[in-house]
């Protein structure tokens, strides 16, 4: 089957072409020749996202950084089935069009007259429909959410012919497509080069291409260049289709304004075939965006109505016509309702406020003593802290009275309450002791911040054991972290401690107050903070165990960029079957949860878990990959059927165990720009991870699958997903719709394509986790709480930062991607947390706060994200991720 017609018929928005393609023809097809009326093309690439091209005399296509919109007068094709399209395009340039891209377009657009990239007020560009203030679709939308299966557009795909001699190419075009003109759902047609970068290989030198430019004659390089249409026209057709039937609004838990419409596709009355609907509310079209094409008839359609400005429980007249291929237009559908009431709740009042005028600061000997947060940073050589406060601080802050030498703490049941004591020398020896009532003394820890060489200078990061002792010298400050971990059987109200500290003969008491709050935070996570590695140091038992302790999970990607399998990550063959003794010896303990049994979560298993499934395993993909951009003509069917089998013994086996707790993720790391070092360097030919050309996403199609059938086929109740990493939501189409169940986003993307990833995770229930990285160590250690707190409150289901595992160098100088470090390079046998680990742990312990919020006030999760965004003004900042050896990162 070519990629082509399997476009055709798995793609949602082209799922219905099949009966396009079977209407009966005239025994004499008319063809007729269509010139383009006006062209364009878009950039997105920095400042030229604001600039038209409306009067150059090319068009470019150039994968995702460039595209074009044409159009043509299709009125006289009103009245006819569409039976072929093609559309016809003339080289302007050395490069050649190989497969490309047909979309609708939802969007009315100006073409301009800018005869290179330059801004024009009133004209389209990447950015706004009308530069400079009229959005695509709604505040903050570009382009992509008016096309290629966006905004209810329809698309197709197709090789282009070869160019002739005098640089014409063809490209064929769904009927549906064109149809969609005549209808009055699209307002032109998107070109879009499918291929993008390219590459040679000889031996092991490879050569990669990236986004080459390809160019076309526009309309305004003269009569004899310019792009046009043939249609071949089949029967006529002026019946109109059925009315919509099934009208129903639904607006609970949606925001106010908002409401879901939902209705069923009608059947046509001639050979067209309904392709769309018309929507009004209370007399006004509904944007075009927002308006689903139609599926199949009897198929339901659901609208999420939105943007409309009405205020909260308006009422609503709304009215509902099918449209078909050939221009006819039916007769209403109508309801009224009232949209959604919904606003965000008022939060409880604020908790316990700050103390106030501490007073001077308490002294153990000569030393003075401070109690801060235990995410502040300290300079040790000059006292400066990180984030900066203000003078008073050290004396008098959320925790702490100086005057009162009274330290202040409030937890919930199975939650730790942390503090941390700063100490300006001179002091010799210090020895912490803290003890608190009712609190098992296993529960309670004192460690010391050790530093690590910075830009800055020496800053505190690992939590290492105090040892014999805290030594201070004269001038310098040096920090203990205390930590007091608040059982389950921990009774509610007020429970008195201590903390003594000692010093050379000299004593100094501190008293500590915790009040625990009649509530539990879960064992199980409701909000995954994901710390994702490519591998681990031999003793990893510690590390799985670490993470779990600061209410994080580990996940450990088992295979390399160049496809080899980490020793033991795969359970051995025995023939055609998988001997997975020393397999569930190694790894059960974290599925089942049995390492973790004396840790304060309990046996809870690790919330997720990578498969080792990827291009290269089971099958290499040396000897089964021919070369091919295309994934599904790329492997012969042994290769895919090796894939499939091998996901259903997994799942077979993970049911067996019962091991149901635990997201096991098929995964596709690797990135073709690896190849740069040499062919055998990377083992995928495509950007499997974060990608880019269309081509990378037809991949993860492909894998996606083979995947899910495998999952079927086992029959099994195991949480078995497909992971995708995607640093571009907006180039994703629906190609992964229905077979991507954990959605990795990049913050960036997740913050400006928000409503187009919330709509795929409320449209197929995905996990979106939002991934980033770290604050460096120079940087304020409440990056990683605000991470959690925006993440949530705008909806995402966790957080990832992409490498978390220190080496030894970590400890000689500052890394800010160890959040784990090696415990034998200080002699320890186990790993050694960051204190920036523990800002994750008190993230996810503020995310279970708002969480059972949620579930006390009976609000949607939006609603209480939303009024928490308002009471804090959250707004979150960008950064890189760190590194610099990958496509995207």
């Amino acid at each position: 089957m070519s990629s082509t017609s399997f476009a055709l018929r798995l793609l949602g928005g082209i799922a219905a072409v099949a009966p396009m393609l079977s209407s009966p023809r005239l025994a004499a097809a008319e063809e007729v020749r269509l010139p383009v009326t006006r062209d364009t093309w878009f950039s997105n690439v920095g400042n030229e996202a604001d600039c038209n091209t409306g009067g150059a005399a090319k068009l470019k296509l150039k994968s995702i950084q460039e595209m074009s919109l044409v159009d043509a007068d299709l009125a006289p094709l009103k009245g006819r089935v569409v039976n072929k399209a093609t559309v016809h395009l003339r080289k302007s340039g050395d490069e050649r069009l190989y497969r490309v891209t047909v979309s609708t377009f939802a969007s009315q657009w100006v073409e301009g007259s800018a005869p290179t990239y330059q801004p024009q007020p009133g004209s389209s560009c990447h950015n706004w429909q009308q530069y400079p203030d009229v959005p695509w679709a709604y505040p903050g939308s570009a382009l992509c959410s008016v096309m290629l299966a966006q905004g209810g557009t329809l698309w197709s795909m197709a090789d282009a012919t070869s160019p002739d001699t005098e640089g014409w190419q063809h490209i064929a075009v769904d009927p549906r497509v064109v149809a969609a003109r005549i209808a009055g759902i699209s307002y032109g047609f998107l070109l879009f080069d499918d291929t993008g970068s390219e590459w040679t290989r000889d031996g092991d030198q490879f050569q990669w291409r990236h986004f080459p430019n390809r160019f076309v004659f526009s309309r305004e390089a003269g009569e004899e260049n310019a792009p046009y249409f043939t249609v071949e026209l089949g029967t006529p057709d002026t019946q109109p289709p059925a009315v919509p039937t099934g009208l129903a609004a639904e607006t609970e838990d949606l925001p106010a304004g908002d409401a879901w419409v939902s209705w069923t596709t009608p059947e046509d009355g001639g050979a067209a075939g309904t392709i769309g609907f018309s929507v009004e509310a209370n007399g006004k079209p509904v944007a075009r965006h927002q308006v689903p094409a139609a599926g199949p008839p009897g198929q339901p359609v659901r609208m999420h109505l939105r943007d409309l400005g009405l205020p909260p429980g308006a009422r609503a007249e709304l009215s509902v016509r099918a449209l078909d291929g050939a221009g006819n237009v039916g007769e209403p559908a109508a309801l009224r309702f009232a949209v959604s009431a919904h606003t965000p709740p008022e939060l409880p009042e604020s908790g316990p406020q700050p103390f106030a005028d501490g007073g001077p600061l308490p002294r153990l000997g000569q030393a003075e003593v401070a109690v801060i947060d235990a995410l502040d940073k300290v300079a040790p050589a000059t006292g400066k802290l990180v984030p900066p406060q203000p003078a008073e601080y050290l004396s008098a802050n959320h925790l702490w009275n100086a005057r009162e030498k009274r330290v202040r703490l409030f937890a919930a049941r199975n939650e730790f309450a942390t503090f941390q004591v700063v100490i300006h020398g001179p002091a010799e020896q210090v020895l912490p002791s803290l003890t608190c009532a009712g609190m098992p003394s296993a529960g309670i820890t004192v460690s010391r911040l050790q530093t690590v060489q910075s830009k800055s200078g020496p800053l505190p990061d690992p939590v290492v054991p105090l040892g014999e002792g805290l030594e201070v010298a004269a001038g310098e400050w040096r920090s203990v972290l205390c930590e007091l971990y608040v059982p389950r059987e921990a009774a509610t109200g007020e429970h008195d401690g201590t903390l003594t500290l000692t010093s050379a003969g000299k004593r100094l008491d501190l008293t500590v107050e915790l009040h625990v709050w009649d509530l539990a935070l879960p064992d199980s996570l409701s909000f995954l903070p994901e710390m994702n590695c490519y591998g681990l140091p031999a003793n990893e038992r510690g590390y799985y165990r670490l993470a779990q302790e600061h209410r994080t999970v580990l996940n450990r990607l088992p295979y390399s960029q160049s496809g080899d399998l980490h020793d033991g990550c795969v359970p051995a063959r025995a023939g055609e079957a998988l001997d997975w003794t020393s397999w569930d010896a190694r790894f059960g303990p974290y599925l089942d949860g049995s390492a973790f049994a004396d840790l304060p979560r309990g046996a809870v298993p690790v919330e997720c878990f990578y498969l080792p499934l990827h291009e290269n395993w089971p099958s290499p993909m040396d000897g089964n990959y021919n070369g091919d951009y295309w994934a599904d003509r790329a492997f012969p069917p042994s290769y895919r059927q090796a894939f499939v089998d091998m996901a259903r013994q997994y799942a077979e086996h993970f049911e067996a165990k019962g091991w149901h707790d635990t997201l096991f993720q098929g995964f596709l790391n690797n990135k073709v720009n690896f190849k740069e070092r040499g062919w055998s360097r990377g083992s995928s030919p495509w950007l499997l991870d974060e990608p880019a050309n269309w081509q990378d996403y037809w991949a993860l199609r492909f894998f996606g699958l083979a995947f899910h059938e495998g999952v079927r086929a086992a029959g099994s109740t195991t949480k078995m997903a497909y992971r995708c990493d995607v640093s571009r939501p907006e180039w994703e189409r629906n190609s992964l719709e229905g077979l991507l169940d954990y959605y990795v986003v990049g913050g960036s993307a997740f913050r400006k394509y928000r409503r187009l990833v919330l709509d795929r995770k409320e449209q197929f229930g995905s996990v979106v986790v939002d991934y980033g990285t770290t604050n460096a160590i120079g940087e304020s250690n409440l990056q990683p709480v605000g991470w959690c707190l925006d993440s949530w409150t705008l909806g995402s289901d966790g957080v990832l930062p992409w490498q978390t595992i220190g080496n030894a160098d970590s400890w000689k100088q500052a890394d800010q991607l160890s959040l784990f470090y090696p415990g034998d390079t200080v002699g320890q046998a186990d790993p050694i947390p960051s204190i920036r680990l523990k800002a994750y742990r008190r993230g996810e312990e503020d995310i279970e706060y708002l969480t059972l919020l949620t579930q006390v006030l009976g609000e949607p999760r939006w609603a209480v994200g939303q009024a928490v965004r308002d009471a804090l003004n959250v707004a979150a900042q960008a950064g890189g991720t760190g590194f610099a050896g990958g496509e995207d990162a």
